[in-house]
């Protein structure tokens, strides 16, 4: 199983290094595309991936830094050769796409594009879903994240190897812990109270006060992920959806406060075999 990141970054604010999120996952055969943040395609290309050879989209939540990707994929058709996707999604994830397809439809200017598009497919995958995707056996807890959406973390298994997907949630060791147990690698969102209060210099008060309301409230720190990776005895923790002006440094070390196995910090093409 090997996985790459084409998309590493966190949220609305721009970060020239970092993409929104997007994991692709390989085992055998089978292409999947777990979460599709916007251009996640350019970092496949820059990564030698093939779109076309994607057969299933993963989705954790519908925030667009999460989902939006998925209009580059099905607008791609004037040079797309692969068969239609399935895409996997929590609660709206059918009312999501049927508003994806119908964007795509604009430029469906020949039968081969109708009959792609249509052949797109939509499965739910609610809160303890278990099934195989691709070959791969998936299951699915809810996480809390925003309250309005119904957010995903999954656990891949093929081969007798497991990663763990948090998706975007804040500390949850209820779910994540029995989730991500004896897991090879966790990929975790976090972020450090550091950045937070490097991105809340000059801000009004009311303003500053909305920043620590809206991250505190919906996302991990980077020493809760490291608590939910011991505690579910994983062998490697990986610190994804990275804020702007997060140090990277700061994020490991924070981490390293509560887990002493491996820690990476994800990047854009990183690629790793589990």
């Amino acid at each position: 199983m090997r996985i790459t990141f084409c998309g590493s970054g966190a949220g609305g604010s721009v970060n020239p290094r970092r993409g929104a999120a997007s994991i692709h996952l390989a085992h055998g055969d089978a292409r999947i595309l777990v979460d599709a943040g916007p251009g996640f395609m350019e970092r496949m290309v820059d990564s030698d991936l093939d779109a076309d050879a994607v057969s299933a989209v993963v989705l954790s939540h519908l925030h667009f830094d999460h989902a939006m990707g998925v209009v580059e994929l099905f607008t791609r058709l004037i040079v797309r050769r692969g068969a239609p996707v399935t895409v996997f999604g929590p609660r709206d994830t059918d009312t999501y796409m049927e508003a994806a397809l119908a964007f795509a439809r604009v430029n469906a200017t020949n039968d081969f594009i109708r009959r792609w598009l249509d052949g797109v497919t939509v499965e739910l995958t609610r809160p303890g879903d278990e099934r195989e995707i691709a070959g791969m056996q998936v299951r699915s807890v809810e996480v809390p994240h925003a309250p309005y959406l119904e957010c995903l973390a999954r656990r891949f298994e093929a081969g007798g190897r497991t990663l763990v997907y948090t998706g975007d949630t804040t500390y949850a060791p209820e779910a994540l812990v029995p989730l991500a147990d004896g897991a090879d690698v966790l990929v975790h969102e976090a972020y450090t109270e550091s950045c937070l209060a490097r991105m809340a210099e000059g801000l009004s008060e009311s303003a500053r006060a909305g920043l620590y309301r809206g991250v505190q409230g919906t996302h991990s720190t980077a020493e809760s992920a490291g608590r939910i990776a011991r505690e579910a005895g994983v062998g490697t923790l990986v610190l994804t959806h990275i804020m702007s002006l997060e140090r990277d440094w700061e994020l490991v070390e924070e981490a390293r406060r509560a887990f002493d196995g491996t820690i990476v910090l994800a990047s854009d093409g990183l690629s790793l075999e589990i």
